[in-house]
């Protein structure tokens, strides 16, 4: 069937009308209707019926007449409006990270736009949060690190479970980290998503020039805490011959919660699965205490509090220490600040039992009860919990590589720190942080970091400290729920 316009029919007509060719043509048209072209625009949400006049050729003759028909047409979508998700977040280099790459997110998303409000430090983001709340003025999307202010967020409904939106989505979460999900989670509900993980202060950092200098084989793999403490001997001494020393093998550092990886390591906890007991005063807690102790008071292969000079990192970086535990980021930041010469490892495993300590920590992303977009700010969830983005995060030196072993093993990043791979191996095992049942963990941290302090002086033995630290979070859990004040030690 030939198509041809009413404008070019009408334009034919006089030639149909005078010889030959004219008879050719209506004779091969024998009782067929001549259509009007159609246009079929390539997003269809209307059809209508439409009256029109349309042309047609009378069979076996010229003549030419209109008749109204009715057909078809199809009318454009308008415009969708966007969707806005507006994000409360810190002010933090993952933060700057997302404002840079949110365009892109955008392009795949065309009907969403990310809006970022004034962006906070983690001292006033829980009270400016809490105020929103209250006020009804919250944005979308929140993040937090895990701990007692997402546990809060869930108790007072500050944030909505994500559980029905995973499944309604899809959304395969096998590849990310097990401990990451993990700490995601409230009374078995999935509150938060991943973006960030790391396995908490569990790298010996270590000076490469002062091993190369004593003829030492650098930390490997397989080291055992006895290890340790064999190579800082060997790197400690005297220099100058005051009968002072003024180089350390190793630094102890115990305040919490950076020094939760010594004791899982030694399998001592803090409190109970439940929160409500503390459980530090047991036969695993002392000798993790009593380890750091001998280190300083009996080994003297590391300094006491009124040893350090600048602290423990300006030691480190002097050369003045061979060996710290600290987190990979510290690494990172260390390298890019030109000290090459400081390299890192996994922390040592404890003799006999072969156990790694592990924290897992990191970022999340939640989705706000007040939020009527929820389904567009967990695309961009998922977005940033993806293989790719974390690997643009870590090579922008924005945060570490995501929430996904993928990220952390891309080549990428293995090139330029071949640590990754080890810190992989042991992220989907890593310990969770313990909570105490009233969410009081600034105060039972303070406790902590209190009772230590004389342990390490060599002030009192590890059963009076195990002891002193009990009585006080015992107190402690005794309280109310804190109704305010969620601040935590750096969450870098």
């Amino acid at each position: 069937m030939k198509r041809l316009t009413r404008r070019g029919l009408l334009s034919k007509t006089t030639r149909l009308c005078l010889g030959a060719l004219s008879a050719c043509l209506l004779s091969a048209c024998k009782q067929q209707v001549i259509e009007v072209e159609k246009v079929i625009e390539k997003e269809v949400t209307k059809i209508i019926k439409e009256v029109v006049r349309e042309t047609v050729i009378v069979e076996g003759t010229p003549q030419v007449i209109e008749r109204t028909v009715e057909k078809l047409v199809t009318v454009a979508p308008a415009p969708r409006p966007k969707v806005i998700v507006v994000a409360d977040v810190m002010s933090y280099g993952w933060t700057q990270f997302a404002m840079l790459i949110s365009p892109a997110f955008e392009e795949l998303f065309p009907n969403v736009a990310m809006r970022w409000n004034a962006a906070s430090d983690w001292s006033e983001y829980p009270k400016r949060i809490a105020l929103l709340s209250a006020s009804g003025q919250l944005g979308d999307l929140l993040e937090s690190p895990p701990g007692a202010l997402l546990a809060r967020w869930a108790q007072k409904q500050v944030i909505r479970p994500l559980d029905d939106i995973i499944v309604a989505d899809g959304f395969d979460t096998s590849g990310i980290f097990k401990s990451a999900l993990r700490f995601s989670l409230y009374q078995d509900k999935q509150i938060s998503l991943p973006f960030l993980c790391h396995t908490g202060e569990n790298v010996l950092l270590y000076h490469t020039g002062l091993f190369d200098k004593a003829k030492l084989p650098y930390p490997s793999a397989d080291w055992t805490l006895n290890d340790l403490s064999k190579a800082a001997a060997s790197l400690t001494r005297d220099q100058d011959g005051d009968g002072k020393t003024d180089q350390f093998g190793y630094d102890v550092r115990y305040d919490l919660p950076g020094a939760y990886p010594m004791l899982g390591l030694f399998g001592a906890y803090l409190f109970s699965q439940d929160g409500r007991r503390c459980l530090i005063n047991s036969e695993s807690g002392i000798a993790c205490l009593r380890w750091a102790q001998e280190q300083i008071k009996v080994h003297k292969v590391a300094p006491s509090p009124a040893q350090l000079e600048r602290g423990s990192l300006e030691m480190l970086r002097s050369g003045k220490l061979g060996m710290l535990r600290h987190n990979f980021r510290t690494l990172v930041d260390l390298r890019r600040s030109n000290k090459p010469e400081i390299d890192g490892v996994l922390f040592p495993k404890r003799p006999v039992t072969g156990k790694i300590g592990t924290l897992a920590s990191g970022m999340v992303y939640c989705i706000s009860q007040q939020s009527q977009v929820a389904r567009e700010a967990f695309q961009w969830i998922k977005f940033m919990s993806s293989r790719e983005m974390g690997v643009q995060m870590f090579l922008g030196g924005y945060a570490d590589p995501g929430c996904r072993a993928a990220s952390w093993k891309d080549v990428r990043i293995l090139e330029r720190f071949p640590l990754c791979a080890q810190v992989a191996t042991v992220a989907d095992t890593a310990e969770i942080e313990r909570l105490p049942a009233n969410l009081r963990i600034s105060e039972c941290l303070e406790a902590w970091n209190r009772g230590i302090a004389p342990l390490l002086f060599g002030e009192i033995t590890p059963e009076e400290c195990v002891q002193r630290i009990e009585r006080d979070i015992v107190r402690i859990l005794a309280q109310p729920p804190e109704e305010d004040g969620f601040a935590v030690p750096d969450i870098r």
